[in-house]
């Protein structure tokens, strides 16, 4: 066997090893984002439920009473639990450990990303994720790369996705708030018998 020949089958053998560890390494990272969003969720379901559970506790006493002065305070404290819930929801995802939050921050760019990009962080991120976040996105084979924007946001958690001409909000507060019109249709029915 000659050098030449040689030296292509080691590469090829390199070749086929890095594309079977690039392969394991996107299945694990699917793995890993489904049970991050399913860890989530029934996180937000919980918390969405305990404040159903008060809020109709609420709404009961106050039909019972028929009093619409107090009808409508139970009402108000209902949507002050629910605030409180989202609110809620955002601070869990705020309190992540960094890797998590990394990895997640990553699968959002990842989905949503459609060209070059920057990332805008909050300050606070931007310090302690925003390298990482562009390390790991850029190291994905085939991707769009990204660079780390200058400018920072004024929000809780997550990341703008500025693309030329138009930018992904992929940011914690609107994740949530995005699920939230959802819910608050159901909460509406729940709490007022309209649907």
């Amino acid at each position: 066997m000659s050098l030449e020949n040689i030296t292509q089958k080691i590469i090829a053998d390199a070749n086929d090893y890095a594309a079977d560890v690039v392969g394991k390494a996107k299945e694990e990272a699917k793995n890993i984002t489904e049970e991050y969003e399913s860890h989530a969720e029934k996180e937000y379901d919980q918390i969405v439920e305990s404040a159903y559970v008060k809020a109709n506790d609420i709404l009961h006493r106050a039909n019972t009473q028929g009093m619409k002065e107090k009808r409508i305070n139970i009402i108000s404290t209902k949507w002050e639990y629910l605030d409180n819930a989202f609110s809620s929801a955002v601070q869990l995802m705020c309190q992540l450990p960094s890797e998590e939050q990394m990895r997640f921050i990553v699968s959002l760019i990842e989905k949503y990303q459609h060209s070059e990009a920057e990332l805008i962080f909050n300050s606070a991120d931007r310090d302690r994720l925003g390298n990482e976040v562009v390390e790991a996105v850029n190291s994905t084979p085939g991707g769009f790369k990204v660079k780390l924007s200058e400018q920072t946001g004024d929000f809780s958690g997550g990341v703008i996705l500025k693309e030329e001409g138009a930018e992904a909000n992929l940011t914690f507060d609107a994740i949530v708030a995005s699920n939230r019109e959802k819910l608050e249709e159901e909460v509406s029915a729940i709490l007022f018998g309209d649907g």
